[in-house]
């Protein structure tokens, strides 16, 4: 147990360096889990957490359809314009590189702490701002692949 709330504690500082408040959030809730002797919600939230998240994450992008802020007519236009077209093929290669991350991260969860570190990183050296660890995670397995590393 000590091993997983120094880890979680790490990961709790970077998030708070890299002013990432979803790391922060994830870190502590853990951590107040892990002390808690929780062990069987955690193995939960392991095994159902990923599908939780993108069911809610799918649900709040389409929101404003269900709220009528978007028309049938909007909604076509959008599609149809160039902008429109290349987000479907962003999105589509964004979903593949993410399923590809799942996979990743069930293997290898330990590369989370690389995908914590790169994320905080890349926030405040690059002023960029931070992304899902599950593309990330797709990316570096296609690398991984590529250069024939696992």
């Amino acid at each position: 147990m000590l091993d997983a709330v120094v880890v979680l504690l790490v990961c709790l500082a970077l998030g708070l360096v890299g002013r990432n408040p979803l790391i922060v959030a994830a870190s502590a809730a853990l951590l107040l889990l892990t002390l808690g002797r929780m062990g069987t919600l955690i193995q939960w939230v392991g095994q159902h957490g990923t599908t939780v998240g993108v069911f809610l994450l799918i649900v709040s992008l389409m929101a404003p359809v269900a709220a009528g802020q978007l028309s049938l007519a909007g909604f076509t236009g959008e599609l149809l314009r160039p902008s429109g077209l290349i987000a479907v093929g962003v999105a589509a290669a964004a979903a593949y590189f993410g399923r590809g991350g799942v996979q990743f991260l069930q293997s290898y969860p330990a590369a989370l702490v690389g995908l914590i570190v790169g994320s905080v990183l890349g926030t405040i050296v690059l002023r960029g701002v931070p992304t899902g660890p599950l593309i990330a995670s797709g990316i570096t397995a296609l690398l991984l692949d590529m250069f024939h590393l696992r």
